[in-house]
């Protein structure tokens, strides 16, 4: 019987974190790395090999070309290569962004937040499962692209995506190490991919239990959003190997933290099995109350995304958008995607041509206001 197959699409910094963890699985694994960048597939497939063989695991690692806006090719890809799952790590949007080439494009997403990307996050995720329906209908898709938010449109528009990486598993891999809880399962969190940072109020941080007890966990997870995202990134891929070997059947039960189970909203605790992802939610906690926590802690990001996949943008993000799309909708449907997409895409472009505005002087301290040299 041949080895359960992972493809990875991306070769990023997720990606690649991701693909050397799951290169160290000690069950046999057949790891396939997919990107429109041959060279860095090759690159990070070499690399793969490479973690295999010092960690004397059985894994194998090929590489493929792949652009997600070639469907054929695609879909070719995929029949030939029939993976047990496919992973989508790549989008038409860096968080690099915002420090490597600042713009009035991220000047933009600075001020509407986060969830104004969805869009740009989702399209590669859109055109991969699409491919999977085509060509590869036993294939399991996870999305590790903004999942707190894509992946309940995703589910409304038929993708059967099964869970996404990263955001809260980050997390609460983190809480673990700081609470030194060996045993994941007594650890329940909710957090939403805003919680990476800072919520304005305590109101709406993320909520955590320990050993069935409701805990605060703000000051641990303070000392976490402190680190630089490329560690938070590590963190993240790292932690989606376990439950990925779970879901393939190259590894046991994984009891953890996961964002978009099912399409939904947010990050819950969950149980993974071989092709099943079901949540493990505290005792008292019920289903609605947990996806309905998470969709409106979503609104952090600047949207309102529900189950149903619809998205509202909250007042001060569409307040945003509209100093440079006029009659940018509030709210738009799963069926809207591709317009408000493309839309999107062109305002980026011009956006990308305009300097970023310049910040504010920052005040005195209060000691020194109104003082004279």
């Amino acid at each position: 019987m041949s080895a359960p197959s992972i493809a990875v699409a991306g070769t990023g910094a997720f990606a690649g974190a991701l693909v050397r963890a799951l290169a160290r699985h000690p069950e046999p694994l057949a790891l396939h790395v997919l990107s429109s960048d041959g060279r860095r597939a090759q690159d990070l497939g070499e690399l793969a090999r490479d973690h295999a063989a010092l960690g004397g695991a059985p894994t194998t690692c090929e590489a493929h070309h792949a652009d997600p806006r070639q469907a054929d090719g695609i879909e070719r890809l995929l029949h030939r290569v029939r993976p047990t799952a496919l992973v989508v790590c790549t989008s038409e949007h860096s968080p690099a962004e915002r420090t490597t080439d600042p713009s009035a494009w991220t000047a933009l997403l600075a001020d509407a937040g986060f969830g104004l990307t969805l869009p740009l996050q989702a399209a590669h995720a859109v055109r991969y499962a699409r491919a999977c329906e085509r060509a590869a209908p036993d294939t399991v898709l996870v999305n590790a692209c903004f999942p707190d938010a894509v992946n309940p449109v995703l589910a409304a528009l038929g993708a059967p995506v099964m869970c996404g990486l990263g955001n809260v598993a980050t997390l609460a891999a983190a809480l673990c190490t700081r609470l030194d809880v060996d045993d994941p399962r007594r650890l329940h969190l909710l957090a939403h991919h805003a919680h990476l940072h800072t919520p304005p109020s305590a109101a709406q941080e993320a909520r955590g239990w320990l050993d069935g007890t409701a805990t605060d966990v703000a000051a641990q997870l303070e000392a976490v959003r402190h680190r630089g995202r490329a560690q938070l990134n590590e963190v993240g891929a790292v932690a989606g190997a376990a439950p990925l070997a779970a879901l393939v059947g190259a590894g046991p039960e994984y009891h953890g933290h996961l964002p978009g189970p099912a399409g939904l909203p947010g990050g819950y605790p969950v149980t993974v099995g071989h092709r099943r992802v079901e949540l493990r939610l505290p005792a008292g906690l019920s289903h609605r109350e947990a996806i309905q926590w998470n969709t409106d802690r979503g609104r952090l990001d600047g949207t309102a995304v529900g189950s149903d996949g619809t998205v509202r943008l909250e007042a001060p993000a569409l307040a945003a958008l509209r100093r440079h799309w006029s009659d940018a909708p509030d709210l738009w449907t799963p069926s809207d995607l591709p317009q408000v997409h493309d839309t999107l895409r062109r305002l980026r472009t011009r956006l990308r041509s305009l300097p970023a505005p310049a910040s504010p002087a920052p005040s005195p301290p209060p000691s020194l206001q109104g003082a004279t040299p």
